[in-house]
């Protein structure tokens, strides 16, 4: 790597509004308010932003405890995922994409069945 030319490796979403089309309910918890700066709604983001208002308790109930499987497993790929691109390993990297995209999967299927949640009707 160049002193000024640096090479990344990186992911992120190249479609937005295909998170929303693919999580829609996730979406919903993880994106609204209060949400404190503006931010992208890709993936990542939705994954942080969800595992976030898990920690801090502030899922709606039930979707709080029927989602924190899934959405711990997707916390644990996304920890992997940053770490195998600083390492440079794209296929581990992409190993955990799809480990995210599926934990999303499972979360989003649970999140249909919830019934009167705030944020979700």
């Amino acid at each position: 790597m160049g002193r000024t030319l640096q090479i990344r490796v990186s992911a992120w979403t190249f479609d937005p509004a295909e998170v929303e089309k693919r999580w829609p309910r996730l979406v919903a918890l993880g994106f609204s308010p209060p949400v404190l700066l503006k931010q992208e709604r890709g993936v990542l983001e939705l994954v942080d932003n969800l595992v976030d208002r898990l920690g801090m308790g502030v899922l709606p109930e039930p979707a709080g405890k029927l989602l924190a499987e899934p959405l711990r497993r997707a916390a644990d790929a996304r920890e992997r995922l940053t770490a195998a691109l600083a390492e440079w390993k794209a296929r581990e990297a992409n190993t955990e994409t799809d480990a995210i995209e599926e934990a999303l999967d499972e979360a989003e299927q649970q999140a249909r069945a919830l019934k009167s949640v705030p944020g979700l009707d």
